[in-house]
């Protein structure tokens, strides 16, 4: 599985707009009374268009600069957020400095008081919400009452998505927690989020730590029943995605044909290390979103490839991009 190279980051200010002029930040456009970006059963809009992404995983909390991504020609990033140390302030000008770029931005729960961060305690990877069964982790309180804070500060913003815990359940297929389980936790994530009345997209991992689809299949139907904009995140490593792209091909295809909600692959690659090339071609073909870990720590030849895959022209059929 991967790990999260902290170490290497140096120090960081919370305070990243400092010696930087303030400009307005305006947000996007809507081109009609629906919100800029939401969800239609299994498609993932842009307006009315069906929108593929491109786009990197990124710890903006240790430096605010979406300029070098938006110039690959990404168009969505998935920020690792600390959900006990990561302020307002702190939140609103990443959200700012992206939006500049006209970048989506997926706020992921991924930290609870990192001692990486200014006043956190807890080491790496203790720190980590990954492998835990939500509900019955002893911080699930807590950061679902942080959470509420935040879907609040960003509420029906739409290029502000929420991801609400990253790579849950144990990631061995034969010990990870069954679709039931899912369905239980899903549940009270999403429903937590709109008891503040914000309706943005809320993007959730499946069982294996992110690398099982299957509970969408077998309970995604029964979460979106009275719910909207919901996305479902593959994270796509070695050890259950090291496959043919044609067996990637009809995994994908499975769940859009299920037309219960949007997939994306929120993580792959791992700068290199896992494998890329049959994931990227397999979300090319499927016009499917994808989004690679780690933004900084890409090694050659996969920082090459996946520069231009970026920078590939799509949604080339939309006039409302």
């Amino acid at each position: 599985m991967k790990k999260a190279s902290l170490f290497f980051l140096v120090a960081l200010s919370l305070f990243v707009g400092c010696g930087r002029e303030d400009k307005p930040v305006a947000t996007p456009t809507e081109k009609s009374d629906l919100p800029l970006y939401r969800t239609e059963g299994a498609r993932l809009l842009k307006n009315e268009c069906e929108w593929e992404f491109r786009g990197t995983n990124k710890m903006s909390v240790f430096g605010v600069d979406f300029s070098e991504p938006a110039a690959w020609g990404m168009d969505i990033v998935r920020e690792c957020i600390d959900m006990r140390l990561t302020t307002d302030e702190m939140l609103q000008a990443i959200v700012d400095e992206a939006r500049r770029f006209g970048l989506v931005v997926i706020l992921t729960a991924f930290w609870w008081d990192n001692d990486a961060l200014p006043g956190g305690k807890t080491p790496y990877p203790q720190c980590q919400l990954l492998g835990a069964v939500p509900s019955q982790d002893p911080r699930f309180n807590a950061v679902q009452a942080r959470r509420r804070q935040i879907a609040a500060l960003f509420k029906n913003q739409s290029d502000v998505w929420f991801g609400v815990w990253n790579e849950p359940y144990d990631w061995r297929k034969e010990t990870t927690a069954d679709a039931e389980q899912w369905l239980k936790d899903a549940r009270l994530m999403v429903d937590n989020i709109r008891s503040v009345g914000a309706d943005n997209i809320i993007v959730l991992c499946g069982n294996a730590m992110g690398q099982g689809h299957e509970p969408f299949l077998e309970k995604g139907a029964e979460l979106l029943a009275g719910r909207k904009n919901i996305v479902f995140d593959i994270h796509a490593y070695r050890t259950y995605w090291d496959v043919p792209r044609t067996e990637i091909e009809k995994r994908l295809k499975a769940l859009k044909e299920s037309n219960i909600a949007p997939v994306i692959i929120g993580e792959f690659a791992a700068n290199g290390d896992h494998p890329y090339l049959p994931i990227m071609d397999a979300c090319r073909s499927t016009r499917t979103t994808l989004l690679a870990w780690l933004w900084g720590q890409y090694k050659e030849p996969f920082k090459s490839k996946y520069k231009s895959y970026c920078r590939e022209p799509r949604n080339s059929g939309c006039s409302n991009g």
